[in-house]
């Protein structure tokens, strides 16, 4: 090593110092290309916002003026210089443009800490003829304590909650969760769903759709308020999710063997979950987000009699609903009409709250006609709803059936 390469090592790592990443996620790197004692170009890191997210080696690159000296140039950089597998335009990685302009050795600070490339860059450009080296220790020393927020930011998953959005609502059965990380979930990755300090660790498997985004399915048994966690398990952590996964296969080995025997319902869950006052120690969070799990209800059918009625007078509207759980309040019954000038006609004194039980069942309301209300064919609209009895505004609508048919006399 030449006195000179210490001091262009120096000088990259005092570019780096004057990067101002816009999130931890981005690095702050120096580059310096020279050729012998002469530098030809220097480049630092780009914010990370929308245009300036150049890197340094691009940048150091393209500043020498005389692109045919570069095939005896040496690039100084703070950072492994990044490949194809984490760019979205595979040929403008710093490997790939080292091996373009064959520049003849690089010198290295440090290893990438992002897992998709620690190493990776070394292997490319070793693999292409470039000469390879790393900056002395007590250099590299400096690197590390300058991109801390860097480092630990790729320690962990960098997980963004995708969809659902925080506070949305969903209905119960198995939902996709979708995601986008810095990093690849891995075996000590998991989604945890937890209920009123109860963690199900869900089964998975995470499946990639591309650019860093992930799935895996959330199962939700009943209806509430949930909170959708990823985290990251040591070797306790994992432990405790097998031994959880042990007692529901147990379970369902039990349910097995006396189905024949028993009525199985007696059994309870097969998913019992984990009582936790937070999470324990072991799991370290990723992200989170909470979501509102609404039961499946469906309105399978309505009618109403008599179909011919007087003003003044109340018919009957029956609703087949079918729910997939006991829910004690909350559902309403609507019911209005329009007339050809698009007046509407309905009775929040006679909108209807029920308890719905689990299964297919009818419930009924009366619906006045109002005295108003103008002669002849009209369509009556019967709709269910959760909130607060009669008010549309602060309600959420669950359901309908097509209009019935219903004529209005004097």
């Amino acid at each position: 090593m030449e006195k000179h390469d210490l001091k262009f090592m120096k000088e990259a790592i005092n570019w780096a110092d004057a990067c101002q990443p816009i999130k931890e996620s981005i690095p702050k790197v120096g580059a310096v290309i020279a050729v012998g004692e002469t530098p030809l170009g220097r480049g630092r890191r780009g914010t990370g916002a929308e245009g300036d997210d150049r890197h340094a080696e691009e940048v150091a690159i393209h500043e020498a003026k005389d692109k045919s000296g570069l095939t005896q140039a040496t690039l100084y950089t703070t950072l492994e210089p990044c490949t194809r597998d984490v760019r979205s335009k595979p040929l403008e990685c710093c490997t790939e443009l080292i091996h373009l302009y064959k520049i003849k050795k690089v010198f290295v600070g440090i290893l990438d800490p992002n897992q998709g490339v620690t190493g990776k860059g070394l292997w490319r450009l070793q693999d292409t003829g470039v000469e390879v080296a790393l900056f002395p220790h007590e250099l590299s020393e400096k690197i590390l304590v300058q991109n801390a927020a860097f480092i630990r930011s790729q320690q962990t998953l960098g997980a963004t909650i995708l969809a659902p959005k925080d506070g949305e609502e969903l209905r119960t059965g198995c939902r996709p969760i979708r995601f986008k990380c810095l990093n690849a979930p891995g075996p000590d990755t998991y989604l945890l769903a937890y209920n009123e300090g109860l963690y199900w660790p869900q089964p998975g498997p995470f499946r990639s759709i591309g650019q860093g985004i992930w799935e895996i399915d959330a199962h939700f048994g009943s209806a509430g308020e949930y909170g959708l966690q990823l985290v990251t398990a040591d070797s306790l952590g994992s432990a405790l999710i097998r031994y959880y996964r042990k007692i529901t296969e147990q379970n369902r080995s039990r349910r097995d063997k006396l189905r024949d025997k028993i009525d199985v319902s007696l059994l309870g869950s097969d998913y019992p979950g984990i009582q936790m006052n937070g999470l324990p120690k072991g799991l370290r969070f990723e992200a989170a987000v909470k979501v509102i799990l609404a039961a499946q209800v469906n309105l399978i059918e309505t009618s109403a009699e008599p179909v011919t009625i007087s003003r003044g007078k109340a018919l009957k509207i029956t609703y087949e609903i079918e729910c997939s759980e006991n829910i004690p309040n909350g559902i309403w019954l609507g019911a209005s009409f329009r007339d050809k000038t698009q007046r509407l006609f309905f009775n929040t004194s006679e909108d209807k709250s029920i308890s719905l039980t689990k299964g297919r069942n009818s419930y009924d309301r009366r619906f006045t006609i109002a005295k108003d209300a103008p002669p002849g064919e009209q369509m009556l609209q019967a709709s269910l709803w959760r909130g607060i009895v009669g008010d549309s505004s602060k309600s959420k609508w669950i359901d309908g059936r097509p209009p019935i048919p219903i004529k209005v006399v004097e």
